[in-house]
């Protein structure tokens, strides 16, 4: 073992913890959201999916970090960082 790991490749393990978009992922995200959206603050429930955006854009990349909660109507393209407003989403943040 050397200071850069294993010559077998023991960073696979980090690897394969994020393969797959698990529950245990999806709550993670969920909770450091507050089980609301991240886009406009909508509370997610049962009538309310939320939707998973991967912010670095690459679907295999399940890391929590790269991950944001947000509702279906920000998913689908209609949510306020779409509708070319950005004030009023930066407004919605530093007003809670």
């Amino acid at each position: 073992m050397s200071f850069f790991g294993n010559a077998s490749g023991s960073n696979s393990k980090k690897k394969d913890k994020y393969k797959e978009l698990t529950l245990a992922i999806k709550q993670i995200v969920l909770e450091r959201s507050k089980y609301r959206c991240q886009e406009c603050s909508k509370k997610l429930s049962g009538t309310n999916q939320p939707h998973f955006i991967y912010i670095n854009g690459s679907k295999k990349d399940n890391r929590p970090e790269n991950l944001r909660a947000v509702c279906p109507e920000c998913y689908e393209g209609n949510g306020p960082s779409n509708n070319g407003n950005m004030f009023s989403s930066i407004k919605k943040i530093f007003s809670k």
